[in-house]
């Protein structure tokens, strides 16, 4: 009885083929520590990765340009945020000075009133100089705490408050009004459970008018600045004049920069730009 003799033919893979699989972190089935069946030839491994690099590297470029556009935001908006502060510093000393004028001022019509015995005119010249150091006193404090230290996105805020806010402009800049009305509006919550939205700011409207009404009645006190005292006003030009369309070139840009980062408005930065 004769035997057939069948010969193995062993194919031996190209060695440059097995260097690149194993600078891919391919390995030799006897080195293999995994489930034997998930093991692949030199070969495969490399026509695998020859089919899967060119998508992990999109993908990997695709990731670099999303993190170098994060970061080219977050530069922007620090920059953005350091050159706010320096604005915010600046205006509240602008603020110091002006009321620091306004109460020598009114100091030199009180004793003038004095002198022409015009007792009703030094009463409303008193209640101006001390709303003229009370705001002395609100900028010193702003320039070592500023209102806006959350430097940051603003979230999103309801339109009918945001229309309250844009009625209001005191509000976060007059930091003893504004804490006078933020208590109030928590006595206004824990009476009023059920008063919301718009109902609730109309009511609040109403308490300020009768809490304060020189400042949000009908008639409303003189400022400071115009009293008749020769102190007349700020010198800062025609209001009319004070527009955002009237702003240097950097002003604006700067105006846009911190519109952009939700940090303050137009209408804010016009009113506290100096106009000198």
């Amino acid at each position: 009885m004769s035997e057939d003799t069948i010969d193995v033919v062993v194919i031996e893979t190209d060695p440059a083929i097995v260097k690149e699989a194993e600078g891919q972190g391919w390995v030799p089935k006897e080195k293999y520590r995994g489930d034997e069946k998930d093991w692949v030839d030199a070969e495969q491994f490399v026509k695998r990765g020859r089919e899967i690099l060119p998508i992990l590297r999109k993908n990997n470029e695709n990731l670099i340009k999303e993190l170098n556009h994060t970061k080219e935001q977050l530069k922007e908006f620090k920059q953005t945020a350091d050159e706010f502060k320096v604005f915010q510093k600046e205006n509240y000393e602008r603020k110091i000075k002006d009321y620091q004028n306004q109460v020598i001022s009114l100091k030199e019509s009180r004793a003038q009133a004095i002198t022409d015995g015009d007792g009703q005119k030094v009463n409303a010249l008193d209640d101006a100089i001390d709303e003229a150091k009370a705001g002395i006193q609100d900028a010193k404090d702003a320039v070592k705490d500023p209102v806006r230290t959350d430097i940051g996105v603003a979230p999103d805020i309801d339109p009918t408050l945001q229309k309250w806010l844009d009625r209001n402009e005191w509000f976060g800049k007059d930091k003893r009004i504004t804490q006078m009305t933020n208590a109030i509006g928590e006595v206004l919550r824990t009476e009023n459970p059920n008063l919301f939205g718009e109902e609730f700011l109309d009511r609040l409207d109403e308490v300020l008018k009768e809490e304060f009404p020189d400042r949000f009645g009908a008639k409303k006190r003189p400022a400071a600045n115009q009293v008749e005292s020769g102190a007349g006003k700020s010198g800062r030009g025609s209001v009319s004049t004070h527009s955002y369309d009237n702003l240097p070139a950097d002003a604006k840009s700067a105006c846009d920069r911190y519109v952009k980062q939700k940090l303050m408005s137009r209408e804010e930065y016009v009113a506290d730009y100096d106009w000198n």
